[in-house]
């Protein structure tokens, strides 16, 4: 019957998610009390996106205090499926204390810089439509850009980034290495490229040679060091599109501008691009 916090952060990972002691526990419920729900609605691009995404809470109809299902974020207006939106600071900023000491060290110290006083009202404003020059894609095999596939409430929460660059709906979260018992434990390029090769990727210098149909299509691998992975892949318009952990697949970077490179475009904290790889026919993701 406890109240569980989960911290929307992620990409490929799993998100970092704990339960409230009895003192939050109960300073959560008195500031729940005199919450009002958000009501505007805003499209819901601007809740995605790479690194921090708020925190959802929740809690099963057996608590004392009933069913809870709740997302807060200070300047975040929507999210898909059944849960409310709160749009205040002070509990923002509960919820971070109660994080402390249950976060690796990089990932508090980036949810200092980006909630409360250090982040700024400009941080989520909706970004004006950006057009870029899409690159010519060069394998016969890329995959359309389909959003609508990625983005349903039976898909769009059961599917990462990982899922998403392999075109597979495996409903796992899939993990790279992990159907090959190779799964990168340490957050850092070289290991989690690793993994991906256990799982039949090839690593490339870039995206400009041909790839005949039969042999697959591009994909990118990106880390934000010792926290987490995220992978883009090529469409056959050219330009890449992505599916930040549990959000809806875009075709936008963390400025809202399409992406004609991974290497160059907006990552938020994944400041560490790693490479590019071909997802060929015969990869096995789990």
């Amino acid at each position: 019957m406890a109240t569980k916090v989960t911290l929307n952060i992620f990409s490929g990972r799993p998100n970092p998610s704990w339960v409230l002691t009895g003192e939050d526990e109960k300073q959560l419920i008195e500031r729940l009390a005199v919450l009002e729900e958000v009501t505007d609605k805003r499209p819901s691009g601007v809740y995605g996106g790479l690194g921090y995404r708020g925190f959802t809470i929740t809690r099963p109809a057996s608590h004392p205090q009933g069913r809870l299902a709740v997302t807060v974020h200070e300047r975040i207006v929507d999210r898909p499926g059944d849960f409310n939106v709160l749009d205040r600071s002070d509990t923002e900023s509960f919820l971070v204390e109660t994080a402390r000491g249950r976060l690796p060290e990089v990932v508090s110290e980036y949810l200092a810089q980006n909630t409360g006083p250090a982040a700024t009202d400009q941080k989520f404003a909706i970004p004006a439509p950006a057009a870029a020059k899409c690159p010519v894609c060069k394998a016969v095999d890329a995959p359309a850009y389909t959003p609508g596939t990625w983005n349903t409430p039976a898909v769009q929460p059961k599917n990462n980034c990982y899922n998403y660059a392999n075109n597979k709906i495996t409903n796992t979260f899939a993990q790279p290495g992990r159907a090959h018992g190779k799964q990168a434990t340490l957050m850092a390029c070289p290991n989690v490229l690793a993994a991906a090769k256990a799982d039949g990727l090839v690593q490339v210098s870039n995206f400009t040679a041909p790839l005949p149909k039969g042999r697959g299509w591009y994909v990118a691998l990106v880390v934000w060091p010792n926290a987490d992975y995220h992978w883009y892949r090529q469409d056959k318009v050219g330009c890449w599109s992505h599916k930040p952990g549990q959000t809806a697949a875009r075709n936008t970077d963390n400025s809202g501008k399409a992406i004609a490179d991974p290497k160059t475009c907006n990552r938020g904290p994944y400041i560490h691009f790693c490479t590019y790889m071909v997802r060929r026919p015969g990869t096995v993701i789990k």
